[in-house]
């Protein structure tokens, strides 16, 4: 019941400040565990691409905003956990498999940390892990307009196609392949289809190419 309160409230709050504007939604799974893994920019795009989504999606948020009781009730009620950053938290992805196994959605930064300019960064593998070990497709979004956001400067949610990684994972079994460079294959291809989503909303949606330069200022 929270979530469902909370999901309204930011949806019109997204709405009518963010004109939040969501393509290709379609792709994304309505049942069954699967990651939903975008760019990261503010500590927006954790409501905003909740509220974008028709079901509801846990996150993995740091450690440090846990420290206070309030906000980590708060997010802990909206199906959060935290991770410790700068080191491979076992039990934070432990806690994120067993949930995509119980068929629940994941979001999943996979750069780990927003970005100072807006600009993609290189992905970090924890992402990898957790396809692999839990065997789900991954669905890929690009956000656009959240880095230095202002009020009625629309948002935009483009998602795309799910990626199902089980060929590559099995040949990579096959053949020996590390766990390191299969996760490391396995967020490249993720950050690329992020890269994908972003030229084609630039091409398709000229407002946000206009304010692409807008958002860097």
């Amino acid at each position: 019941m929270f979530y469902q309160i909370a999901h309204i409230v930011v949806s019109f709050f997204a709405k009518i400040v963010f004109r939040l504007k969501v393509t290709g939604v379609e792709n994304v799974p309505k049942t069954g565990g699967v990651i939903i893994s975008a760019n990261h920019n503010s500590y927006f795009d954790i409501p905003l691409l909740g509220c974008a989504l028709p079901r509801p999606i846990d996150n993995i948020a740091k450690s440090e905003l846990f420290r206070n009781k309030i906000i980590a009730l708060f997010f802990r009620k909206l199906g959060g956990f935290p991770i410790r950053r700068g080191k491979v938290d076992r039990l934070a992805m432990n806690e994120a498999v067993n949930r995509l196994k119980a068929g629940r959605a994941l979001s999943y930064y996979p750069e780990g940390t927003r970005s100072k300019d807006g600009r993609l960064q290189k992905p970090k593998a924890g992402i990898g892990r957790i396809v692999v070990e839990s065997g789900v497709k991954v669905v890929p979004a690009y956000i656009h307009g959240t880095h230095r956001p202002r009020p009625f400067r629309q948002v935009i949610i483009h998602f795309g196609q799910p990626i199902d990684f089980k060929i590559e994972i099995e040949r990579a079994h096959k053949e020996g392949m590390h766990a390191k460079v299969l996760y490391g294959t396995i967020c490249g291809k993720i950050m690329a289809e992020i890269a994908a989503l972003k030229k084609q909303l630039m091409e398709k949606e000229p407002s946000a190419k206009a304010l692409e330069g807008l958002g860097r200022s």
